[in-house]
């Protein structure tokens, strides 16, 4: 029997699916979905969809070994999570349907503005109804093979970026690791990645540059070296735990410098300037002449306001010319590097 034929579909209303969720029958799958970032106008449209009867794509979950005393089985959500918990929270009167988010033709339909709790009951029936194509996988399945199925499917879907494909493709040591580095407070603290970014993975991409550095020093990051670290450490990965404490380490000190400068923070606060601001920051500790915070902080300053004022100077000419060019090329982070690295230290 082929996998298609394997994996059957159903189609059960929304009552039987909320229902599952609150009785924890379904549960969302971070080895395979890592957040909620789905922005207020994705899930209003998702119920404006229902209310109007069209459908939505296929949810996919993944049957697990059922309790050998009780018989109760559990199933995870492999992909679906964002549209199970928008129907969820709008069924809870967490959010609106705002008017600015739905249609521009449907606008003055009677639940445009109103929260579940305002709704007719006409319109909550319709919405309990409502049915979803739900793909069952047996538990015979392996994540492997789940993950090989994503890939493929995902392979089809020109929408999806780089490190979007990088996710359905990888589950190991090297994701995890750019998942938490990513999930550190820092990013929301001084946003530093828009809802937009978070949900494309921009900001996973941005922390697996970070480790990557780590492991090999300066190199340029493109779709194909970075699926091969991906792939180098995804099973074996022995300095995991150091790397993710040494990420830890920098961005607490960048976090310091940030709180103590608003124009540095606002300068570095894109992805290749703060590339940059760690790889210094790192070097700087591994060389053996210490330069206390304080100076290198006082240097920073110095720095920007030479990069935004009038004067010219040699280092800030190559680190602007080097901004200018490919910004994620090895000679481009070099220059970079280098540049305020010898302005510090001059």
């Amino acid at each position: 029997m082929s996998m298609n034929d394997t994996i059957q579909v159903g189609r059960p209303s929304v009552t039987e699916l909320v229902n599952k969720l609150r009785a924890e029958e379904y549960f969302i799958d971070r080895n395979f979905q890592r957040r909620l970032v789905w922005t207020e106008k994705q899930k209003v449209r998702l119920i404006e969809t229902i209310l109007m009867g069209y459908p939505m794509p296929e949810i996919y979950v993944w049957e697990q070994e059922p309790n050998a005393e009780t018989g109760a089985q559990t199933f995870s959500v492999v992909d679906g999570q964002q549209r199970l918990n928008s129907i969820e929270k709008f069924i809870g009167n967490e959010f609106p349907l705002k008017k600015s988010s739905l249609d521009s033709e449907r606008q003055s339909e009677s639940y445009a503005g109103k929260r579940w709790r305002d709704l007719s009951n006409e319109e909550k029936t319709s919405i309990w109804n409502y049915v979803i194509n739900v793909r069952r996988i047996p538990s015979s399945v392996s994540e492997k093979e789940i993950r090989a199925i994503f890939q493929r499917l995902n392979e089809t879907d020109k929408s999806l970026n780089p490190q979007e494909l990088r996710n359905a493709r990888f589950d190991g040591l090297f994701l995890t690791a750019a998942v938490k580095v990513a999930d550190n407070p820092f990013w929301k603290k001084w946003e530093l990645f828009s809802l937009q970014t978070i949900r494309r993975m921009g900001d996973i991409e941005f922390a697996s540059s970070l480790l990557i550095y780590l492991r090999a020093g300066i190199t340029g990051d493109t779709p194909t070296s970075i699926n091969d670290t991906y792939d180098k450490h995804n099973d074996r990965y022995p300095e995991r735990e150091k790397d993710i404490k040494r990420v830890e380490q920098l961005l607490r000190k960048i976090d310091r410098i940030f709180a103590r400068d608003d124009e540095v923070a606002g300068f570095f606060s894109t992805t290749a300037h703060l590339y940059t601001l760690f790889v210094v920051l790192d070097q700087l500790e591994l060389t053996k002449k210490r330069i206390k915070t304080a100076d290198i902080e006082e240097k920073l300053s110095d720095f920007v306001r030479a990069y935004t004022g009038r004067r010219r100077y040699s280092l800030i000419e190559k680190y602007r010319v080097a901004v200018s060019s490919r910004t994620r090329s090895k000679q481009s982070r070099e220059a970079r590097v280098y540049s305020l690295v010898d302005w510090i230290n001059r």
